[in-house]
């Protein structure tokens, strides 16, 4: 990404830029995100526009609203990261308050949300993490005409996937509950979500309601604690699907399933991906095993695997059903099995792992084992 001069013409508003200073090359600023903009050139503009691959992506304000050394705010920021790595959260948290202090960008404020809901702080961690909403925009809430819900009473209620397929699927647990407070609910969620989804409320392509909300939002304004998460299965199988794949398991032995690695790989994210064949070495002897994941397929067939080819998390569902037990990383896999109550479950984490995870309180009937 490159930063230019501005032009005329309307583009798009990005987050400013709220501090700047001059470099031996020209000058750099911080975003508001909390990205490093490097800039050859003495003069620094009011406004520059940000072009990618040749075309304008937007434009942004230049302030120097935060008059600060930027090689301390990053100096505490960076510290912090490292040390919430290894899961020394008082350590972090001073030091992402110390980037604050310095300016208060998105992604301190969603890393230090990170750390204190890591420490088991609820209360004081959910605000700062929806910080994660200021650092990008979900691509299923991007375009909606709506108003975001801020918890207010309303007739009719969008709730958005924002996160990971494991994400929404853990979400899925309130729907209920606010169909309780009188609320119509609809659900945009991805389309292989969407079968399993529409068993708790309908599933709309077609965005419509008073407000929407990120689904991650809803435990800061529902005002979850781990004594309040609602408890027990909530989300079952299709039987029909349970009999198609029912089908597919060929002999009497004990029936296994696994996942080892995730769809896609977020920078920064917590390491969950393990080698299929260490994984592997958890399984009982003699068990079949079956790949409850779509990715590493050619893999999982050479270590003997069976491997299947699912239209969506419905089928992933009912085959999960079918399993003795279900050995998995922490992927979308785990929150389905947990979602639909599975009674022999067992989540392989890294040292350093998901809050999600710390008291293992929305799946207890979840088994975690610790590292990978």
């Amino acid at each position: 990404m490159t930063v230019s001069w501005s032009g005329f013409g309307e583009v798009p508003q990005l987050e400013p830029i709220i501090a700047h200073e001059a470099t031996d090359y020209g000058w750099r600023g911080l975003t508001a995100k909390g990205e490093i903009y490097e800039v050859s050139g003495k003069s620094i503009p009011e406004r520059v526009t940000v072009t990618q691959r040749g075309q304008i992506v937007g434009e942004r304000a230049v302030t120097n609203q935060y008059k600060l050394n930027i090689d301390n705010y990053l100096l505490h920021y960076n510290h912090a990261v490292e040390v919430f790595r290894k899961n020394k959260f008082e350590q972090a948290l001073a030091g992402f308050d110390a980037a604050i202090a310095l300016a208060p960008t998105a992604a301190a404020r969603f890393n230090r949300g990170l750390v204190l809901l890591s420490m088991g702080l609820w209360h004081e961690g959910f605000e700062p993490y929806e910080a994660r909403l200021d650092l990008m925009t979900p691509p299923m809430c991007r375009g909606l005409s709506l108003e975001r819900w801020h918890g207010e009473l309303v007739k009719s209620l969008l709730l958005v996937h924002d996160a990971g397929f494991g994400d929404t699927v853990m979400m899925l647990r309130y729907v209920p509950f606010l169909l309780e407070m009188g609320i119509d609910v609809r659900l945009f969620v991805p389309r292989e979500l969407e079968r399993l989804a529409e068993q708790v409320a309908p599933v709309t392509r077609q965005p419509v309601g008073d407000r929407y909300c990120p689904m991650l939002s809803l435990l800061n304004l529902l005002g979850q604690t781990i004594e309040s998460i609602p408890s027990g299965p909530y989300l079952h199988v299709n039987r029909s699907l349970v009999d198609k794949w029912r089908g597919c398991i060929t002999s009497t032995r004990r029936q296994v399933g696994v996942a080892w690695s995730v769809g896609r790989t977020v920078e920064g994210d917590y390491p969950r991906a393990m080698p299929l064949a260490d994984l592997l070495a958890h399984v009982d002897e003699g068990a079949e095993v079956h790949s409850i994941q779509l990715q590493g397929g050619e893999e999982a067939a050479q270590l003997g695997v069976h491997t299947h080819e699912f239209e969506d998390f419905a089928d992933c569902a009912a085959l999960i059903s079918l399993m003795n037990s279900i050995i998995t990383v922490d992927t979308a896999a785990a929150h389905v099995a947990g979602a639909i109550g599975h009674p022999d479950v067992t989540v392989y984490l890294s040292d350093w792992a998901s809050w999600r995870w710390r008291d293992n309180p929305f799946y207890p009937n979840v088994k975690l084992h610790r590292p990978l």
